[in-house]
């Protein structure tokens, strides 16, 4: 049995990831799930939050990723986000701008979507937290 998958993390604009490795660990509404080698066939979805992934060499790998799909079959899985940023790609002023936006429109529910603010938020702050930890 090999040790590694392939892991593929592809969004509407561009491949963000194509590689072998050796773990992957990423959010559910559920919580953390850990995906090895030759694991069982699943299809789930991510909550906005910080992916770690162990590539073939075995670097540690972190990236946000936005509400996902994510497709694990015959040693394969592949991520289909919205978004996905790695921490050099993570604008930190645009992610705070985005943060007191969202914080500002949970302040006036009453003229906003409650549920799409509370994902605004905690889109930026995971963003902002993957790029202070860099």
């Amino acid at each position: 049995m090999a040790n590694t998958f392939l892991l593929k993390i592809i969004t509407p604009g561009h491949d963000v990831y194509n590689g072998e490795v050796e773990e992957l660990i990423l959010k559910n509404a559920d919580g953390l799930v850990t995906i090895l080698a030759n694991h069982a066939k699943l299809i789930t979805s991510t909550v906005p939050s910080i992916v770690k992934f162990k590539d073939a060499q075995g670097n540690v790998n972190d990236l946000f990723i936005s509400t996902a799909i994510v497709n694990v079959s015959d040693n394969e899985v592949t991520i289909s986000s919205d978004a996905a940023e790695f921490a050099k790609d993570i604008d930190f002023e645009r992610a705070e701008e985005a943060r007191g936006r969202a914080e500002g429109r949970l302040k006036d529910i009453d003229k906003y979507d409650k549920k799409r603010a509370q994902l605004a938020l905690i889109r930026a702050t995971e963003r902002l937290r993957l790029k202070k930890s860099r």
